[in-house]
Order: C-alpha cells, then structure tokens, then sequence
C-alpha cells in the first residue's frame, strides 16, 4: 500500500504524509509515481475544488485507489462524505472521507489564484454580522483572512483505523 496525493497548498500533502509515516510506507506526488508503484494498492488524497477531488483520475490511472480522502476548507461532516462520493461517482464499496484542512491564498497558483480571488468575497460575505471574536473563533474565517491550517494527526483518526483494518 502507498499513499498517493495531490496537493494545491500543502495541506493535503500533510496529511497524505502523516499517514504514511502512521503506516510506514511511501507517500508520493500524484504526478509524480515511481514506475515500481504503478498497480499498487493506494489511500488517495485529494484538494477540493468546487467539492471535486482534484487529481483523482491521475491516481486512480496510475494506482488500484482502495480509499479516497478529500481535504478542504469547510468544517468536517457526514454530509461532506456523501457529496463527494456522489459527485465523484465512487465505487459504493471504496470508502470517502473528508478532512478540514487549510487554505493559503498567498500559496496559490494560476488560475487558481484569480478563482479564489472571487469566492473569497463570497465566503467572507457569510460573515457579515458577526463580531470580531465570532469571526476569529472560526477557523474558515481565519483561513480566508489570514491564511490558516486546522491540519492534526487526531483528523487523521478515521483514516488511520480503516487503513489499518486492510492490514
């Protein structure tokens, strides 16, 4: 098994790498897979655009994807799970899960930039209202204003026990 992903701020590839150091086996770059690793069984972790798992596709042509984990900005929910799978038209069996992660403005690139450029007014027009305090409290908030990560192993948890019950 390996864990495989594609990371737009680094986020991601935190997680993708603390999980594999969780199971001591290799983490690689989606564009990027050693040509030993082609066919291997592999944990696939993804950024969110638009609630698509970005670099899926490359993985799952590369990789036999057993698992898929997408990370992004919104707080963690069952919800999020589903409409990843139904938009990502997942296996029934291959399990989804999402992760919160983090979000640096000043760390994207191209045409991401000049996207995100627009949803973040959008984003912080949710807040409108609110106190200082209020705002600050929440870490999308803090994400979109400041760039900011929630990234810890203890997220990692529900990843970390199905990987290991394929053991």
């Amino acid at each position: 098994m390996i864990v495989v992903y594609a990371s737009n701020t680094g986020h991601t590839k935190q997680y993708a790498e603390m999980l594999a150091k969780e199971l001591n086996v290799s983490a690689v770059p989606v564009d990027k897979i050693p040509g030993f690793y082609r066919g291997s069984d592999a944990i696939f972790f993804g950024w969110l655009m638009a609630e698509n798992i970005m670099g899926y596709k490359k993985a799952k042509a590369a990789c036999n994807v057993r698992c898929v984990v997408g990370v992004g900005m919104s707080p963690e929910d069952d919800e999020i799970e589903q409409r990843l799978r139904e938009k990502g038209k997942f296996p029934p069996a291959m399990p989804v899960f999402y992760l919160q992660g983090g979000y640096d403005f000043n760390k994207l690139k191209g045409p991401f930039k000049a996207i995100m450029s627009l949803k973040q007014k959008e984003i912080l027009g949710r807040f409108e209202g609110q106190s200082e305090a209020e705002k600050q409290a929440n870490p999308v908030y803090r994400m979109v204003t400041e760039g900011y990560s929630v990234v810890s192993r203890e997220r990692l948890d529900k990843v970390v026990a199905w990987a290991k019950s394929q053991r």
